[in-house]
């Protein structure tokens, strides 16, 4: 008996060394690109790709442009549809990851802000002549139809169910139908 409680000690111990130590999970490096070409609305008023967000948001929090062997669009994915997995890796505070350029409180911030959708402004609107973009978290305006909001409220949760199953076809097929809504919906000349 001792032997067995032994022996299923030894193996939990293993089992947690593995979670601890193990690689974050990212989205394959063609997929991360992909999804990084969507255009965002900074909060500045400026429009630009995510993969420039990713660069930035990356440097913040890694103090270079990449992690590891993953790149920027591959961090940046990864906290968007892999958050625990990061947390520890990024978090200055209690994870691997150190400098000064952000306390480990801001990059618990910036991280939580972006997996929740809050920074990510990705769904165009025009309204009497000028494009609104909002997150997915946004309160939105009756003037977006109910089909639309419908949208925007689970587009994220749609694709993270064809991530996870690991489906990069059908995750790039997705990613194209949103390319098109915001070249759609994001024109002035509709």
């Amino acid at each position: 008996m001792k032997s067995f409680i032994k022996t299923n000690l030894i193996l939990a111990l293993l089992m947690m060394a593995g979670s601890v130590f193990a690689k974050p999970r990212v989205l394959p490096q063609k997929q991360a690109a992909h999804f990084c070409r969507l255009l965002v609305n900074g909060g500045n008023g400026k429009i630009y790709p995510l993969s420039i967000y990713a660069r930035r948001l990356t440097m913040l929090l890694c103090h270079d442009d990449h992690f590891g062997d993953y790149t920027a669009e591959q961090v940046f994915t990864g906290l968007i549809f892999f958050y625990n997995d990061w947390t520890y890796e990024l978090m200055p505070s209690y994870g691997k990851a150190t400098g000064k350029r952000i306390s480990g409180n801001e990059g618990r911030i910036l991280m939580e802000e972006l997996h929740s959708g809050q920074t990510l402004r990705l769904f165009p609107h025009v309204m009497k002549r000028h494009v609104t973009w909002y997150a997915p978290t946004d309160p939105l305006p009756a003037s977006i139809g109910s089909e639309h909001q419908k949208y925007i409220r689970e587009v994220f949760s749609r694709l993270n169910a064809l991530i996870q199953t690991g489906n990069w076809k059908s995750v790039d097929t997705f990613i194209d139908r949103m390319i098109r809504y915001q070249c759609q919906f994001g024109s002035l000349n509709n």
